[in-house]
């Protein structure tokens, strides 16, 4: 299985954010997925591909080349991109569910950019879980049924995401999609 996980680089976190981070990449491993992630050697970024590694995932990172110092040596791949957004269309296309764990402006687009090429292609065949830590994602889950309720996105689109209270919560979602 092919999980792409959108989080944060920083390191100066919630520990709650750390803990979900460190949940979630055991978990991943012990699937024996795949995990794509931005590829980062900072932060949370790092915990997830070190975690997930050590527990036995194969990991993929997706970093633009202006980045190439940052890329993390942990990876089993580094995949070099032009820019942002050719990595976010890499990480899409390798992605059999994708999951956001807590993280900032990136992460959002990342989640957005998601939902918004699912709803071109009309193709809502994959599943956007949240990982709701201490409520991170509470108003942008509150703002895709506004739309909904405005008939500015469609019932198909906000039901791709698949809202998670925490991450061992995401990973019996993402056991439930039998992929």
């Amino acid at each position: 299985m092919n999980i792409t996980v959108y989080l944060s680089s920083k390191t100066n976190v919630s520990p709650s954010f750390t803990e979900a981070v460190v949940t979630l990449a055991t978990g991943i491993g012990e699937m024996g997925a795949h995990l794509i992630y931005g590829g980062s050697n900072a932060g949370q970024m790092h915990i997830l591909a070190e975690t997930a590694k050590a527990a036995g995932a194969t990991v993929t990172g997706v970093i633009p080349e202006v980045f190439r110092q940052l890329s993390d040596p942990v990876v089993d791949e580094m995949i070099y991109t032009l820019d942002l957004a050719e990595r976010k269309m890499k990480m899409m296309e390798a992605a059999q569910v994708f999951v956001a764990l807590p993280g900032g402006i990136g992460t959002i687009d990342e989640v957005m950019t998601t939902l918004a090429a699912m709803t071109i292609s009309r193709n809502f065949s994959k599943r956007i879980i949240l990982v709701n830590v201490d409520g991170v994602f509470s108003p942008l889950i509150e703002q895709l049924k506004l739309l909904q309720d405005l008939h500015l996105a469609s019932d198909d689109a906000v039901a791709t995401v698949i809202v998670a209270d925490d991450a061992s919560q995401a990973l019996d979602i993402i056991k439930s999609l039998n992929i």
